[in-house]
């Protein structure tokens, strides 16, 4: 029998995101799991942050916070966290520490010269999860209706 009890979900607020997040709220309710999200402020050096990483990791927070009242997953999420850093480290961290069962994350699927310099969030996940990683992508046949 497979038990999914915690459930990471990445969040960055894209249309993306937030089917991932639906499936993982669905996989929440079928097995009486917990999804945790992961939200990033990406603290990279090279960038020139006009107003701060605090504001920054506030507006964040508040975001999310909306989002949890906004799909109404009352009861189902279990907690969040907003990590500064790159995504897939931060990702990777959280799904360590909470011992997850699974990861599900959007991947939108970059192609060419742009997955070559910016890489995928998503590949570097799966490449090094400590647990299965369902990717879910803009257009593929859903099974959340």
């Amino acid at each position: 029998m497979i038990t999914i009890k915690k459930i990471i979900c990445p969040v960055d607020f894209s249309g993306l995101s937030r089917k991932a997040l639906s499936y993982a709220n669905e996989f929440a309710k079928l097995s009486g799991g917990e999804v945790f999200l992961v939200g990033v402020v990406e603290n990279d050096p090279t960038i020139n942050y006009s107003h701060g990483l605090e504001t920054e990791r506030a507006e964040e927070e508040k975001k999310l916070a909306a989002l949890i009242e906004e799909e109404q997953m009352h009861g189902i999420v279990a907690d969040y966290v907003i990590y500064e850093g790159f995504a897939e480290e931060c990702i990777l961290d959280y799904a360590k520490r909470k011992e997850a069962d699974i990861i599900i994350m959007g991947s939108h699927g970059r192609r060419g010269l742009k997955r070559m310099i910016l890489g995928s969030v998503a590949e570097h996940v799966i490449r090094r999860a400590p647990c299965p990683v369902l990717v879910i992508k803009e257009n593929e046949h859903e099974f959340i209706k």
